[in-house]
């Protein structure tokens, strides 16, 4: 089972509390997403352009980029640059093989004279593709309709 980054569409009255303290499927949530760490990993250094805020520090101060082990609020400031973002990489995406293979981290390896690896990251075009679409569209109603949209890091 691989790591999963959460996303959340929800009216701009929820609470990070009220979002976070729900065991069951909370109400508000208007609709869902889970993109995989892998993923979210090779992406990353372009995530940190996007404006966003760390409910857990504070809701008024802006940061940039993910909060890779906490929460993440994308609001209307946000949306713009998502939107920018996200529509890159799909288009990126889609022109790959069927067989979408990327790069990955450096793993360490212990064998006689090999230091390590660049891991291989496989993933289905479509399947990668049809996530980013789910997300674009959240994202377009986040800038349409003053949503609010969490990020549950790992």
């Amino acid at each position: 089972m691989s790591l999963e980054h959460e996303f959340f569409l929800v009216p701009n009255t929820v609470s990070y509390q009220e979002l976070m303290g729900s065991n069951e499927r909370n109400p508000d949530i208007i609709d869902s997403i889970d993109l995989p760490d892998d993923l979210i990993q090779y992406i990353a250094d372009s995530l940190n352009w996007i404006t966003c805020k760390n409910p857990a520090k504070s809701m008024t101060r802006e940061v940039k980029g993910i909060n890779y082990y906490g929460v993440t609020l994308f609001d209307q400031t946000s949306a713009a640059t998502m939107k920018s973002i996200f529509t890159a990489w799909y288009s990126l995406f889609s022109n790959s093989p069927e067989k979408l293979e990327l790069t990955g981290g450096f793993v360490a390896s212990y064998k006689k004279n090999i230091w390590g690896e660049y891991e291989r990251l496989i993933f289905i075009r479509d399947d990668v593709l049809e996530l980013l679409e789910r997300l674009l569209s959240m994202i377009g109603r986040l800038k349409e309709e003053n949503l609010f949209l969490y990020h549950l890091g790992i």
